[in-house]
C-alpha cells in the first residue's frame, strides 16, 4: 500500500504511467500497467517552506478508517505503518476517531507496526508538528486540553500493546 523509500519509489515510478499531476498541491497520479493498480504520489506534510516526506501509495484508500488501519497495521510491511502515520499526522481532525478505533482493537495490530505508526503520527508531539505544518489549533477546532488527552490516550495504547497481548 505505501512505498516510502526513495529508491523503491523511483523503481516503481519507472514502471508506471503518469495520468495527471497537480503542481500546486504536489500530487501526481499513476497507473501500473502490469497490476492495473492506481497510485498516488504526494507530500502530506508540505507547507510553504518545505515539502516534508514524499509518499507513494495505492489509490484510493479504503473509505472506512477502520479498514485503512486494518490494512496498514496488520500487515508485516512496516512501511505501511510508517506511511499511514505520516499521512494521518497531517489530518488532526481525524485523530479522535482514530484513537477510538485503535483503543477498541489494539490487540489485532502488530506491536511493532503500532509503535512505528504512533512514532510517525507524532500525536504526542503535536505542538512541534503543528509548527512544522503551520497549523493553528484554533483553525482545526481542537482545544489544547483535547490534544493533551489524545496524546495521553496514545501513550496508554502503546503501553497496553507492549505489555499485554
Amino acid at each position: 500500500m505505501y512505498v516510502i523509500n526513495q529508491k523503491d519509489q523511483n523503481v516503481l515510478l519507472s514502471e508506471m504511467t503518469m495520468l495527471r499531476k497537480d503542481s500546486e498541491t504536489l500530487e501526481a497520479y499513476y497507473h501500473h500497467p502490469s497490476t492495473e493498480m492506481m497510485w498516488k504520489s504526494f507530500f502530506p506534510r508540505a507547507n510553504a517552506h518545505r515539502r516534508g516526506p514524499k509518499i507513494l501509495r495505492t489509490d484510493p484508500v479504503p473509505e472506512q478508517l477502520e479498514e485503512w488501519l486494518e490494512d496498514c497495521l496488520s500487515d508485516k510491511n512496516i512501511e505501511n505503518a510508517r506511511g499511514l502515520g505520516i499521512e494521518l499526522s497531517a489530518l488532526p481532525h481525524l485523530w479522535q476517531d482514530l484513537l477510538n478505533i485503535i483503543e477498541q482493537d489494539y490487540r489485532k495490530y502488530g506491536r511493532k507496526q503500532l509503535r512505528v505508526f504512533f512514532k510517525y503520527l507524532r500525536i504526542n508531539k503535536y505542538e512541534e508538528l503543528f509548527k512544522e505544518l503551520n497549523i493553528d489549533p484554533k483553525e482545526i477546532e481542537i482545544e489544547k486540553e483535547t490534544l493533551n488527552k489524545l496524546s495521553r490516550r496514545s501513550k496508554i495504547i502503546r503501553f497496553k500493546r507492549f505489555w499485554f497481548f
